[in-house]
């Protein structure tokens, strides 16, 4: 699986590039809810912050409804996750490994 970054627009959160579960999805092919299964399967070896972002709803309630109507997250989605590259890399390490 290859990430195509020029195939989709990145979400800027606190300084640094990621992508939704919907956006891994569409750039690796996948159905819907097979990234956030691949995250779940890795979340231990994850660091919040670093890996990844966990966006509850109660806080970023209009963030969310902006990147649903930019398309950028899927219409059913409550609580935002978002993958930097680098949580997205050993994502993709240990799907191969």
């Amino acid at each position: 699986m290859k990430i195509r970054m020029a195939s989709v627009e990145p979400i800027h959160f606190a300084g640094v590039d990621t992508l939704s579960l919907r956006q891994l999805d569409e750039l690796n092919g996948l159905p819907k809810g097979s990234s956030f299964r691949w995250f779940k399967a890795c979340e231990g070896e994850l660091v919040e912050g670093l890996d990844y972002f966990h966006l509850p709803a109660d806080g970023h309630q209009a963030f969310i409804d902006q990147l649903r109507s930019a398309g950028q997250i899927y219409a059913s989605t409550r609580h935002l996750l978002l993958l930097t590259r680098r949580g997205y890399e050993h994502l993709r390490a240990r799907s191969l490994g």
